[in-house]
């Protein structure tokens, strides 16, 4: 028996204009971003723990343990850093989603943003991805215009700012910490760990970096459960 084809992360591909914010909406977009608003952060990133989601940028880290690395209360602002590179020859993966579904890798940012207390993400996008770059850039200003980005999020009294970053084309910087550092207008070079971004990432300060994938399927996470998420995979 033949099994059958499961869509997650796909399932909105075909949708016409959900690359729209209101066509987003009525399929189910941004309810993962208002159950947030209900959420305290370690919830949100328990939540992402216990799915046993894990980095879809090739080491597999589980996503919510990274995120429960990153230092809190330093007096230092807190960056979410998307890494959307995709150097790797072949691999296109996260460029659908980004060109088809790109408000679910905006409101995955806004989310992780408010489990990390960030006020402020990046996308770092791969310079050749020139559509993705332009659906990226459409839905980050029709999310400001509804309010999902910006000083008030939602009426929540939490500031959030989303910064689409078009890279310079180096295979290197898909590495994080080059990636780090040529977003920060330096070449991109791997920096020694320790320390680790989560202490001493962008600008110094406590920085995640995580794939698209991951980043997208956080809203699904708050919406549906751990458990829904656990159903698919092998135990690890």
């Amino acid at each position: 028996m033949a099994a059958t084809e499961v869509k997650v992360l796909s399932a909105r591909y075909d949708v016409p204009g959900v690359d729209d914010l209101e066509v987003y909406e009525q399929h189910g977009g941004y309810a993962g971003l208002r159950r947030a608003l209900e959420m305290q952060p370690t919830d949100i990133i328990e939540v992402v723990k216990a799915s046993g989601l894990r980095g879809r940028g090739g080491a597999g880290f589980p996503t919510g343990l990274k995120w429960s690395f990153v230092a809190q209360g330093t007096g230092k602002p807190v960056y979410v850093v998307c890494n959307a590179d995709e150097g790797e020859p072949g691999t296109f993966k996260d460029r659908p989603l980004m060109e088809r579904d790109p408000h679910a890798l905006v409101e995955g940012m806004i989310v992780a943003g408010l489990a990390l207390n960030s006020e402020q993400g990046y996308i770092y996008l791969r310079g050749e991805f020139a559509h993705a770059s332009r659906q990226l850039a459409k839905a980050i200003r029709q999310a400001y215009a509804a309010g999902y980005l910006g000083e008030d999020v939602m009426g929540s009294g939490k500031r959030y700012h989303l910064t689409l970053h078009r890279a310079a084309g180096a295979y290197i910087c898909g590495e994080e910490t080059a990636l780090l550092d040529s977003l920060e207008g330096r070449r991109g070079q791997p920096r020694l760990r320790p320390p680790f971004p989560a202490v001493h990432g962008l600008y110094g300060c406590p920085t995640t970096v995580n794939n698209v994938e991951s980043i997208a399927m956080v809203p699904l996470l708050l919406v549906n459960g751990a458990e829904w998420f656990q159903q698919w995979g092998t135990e690890k």
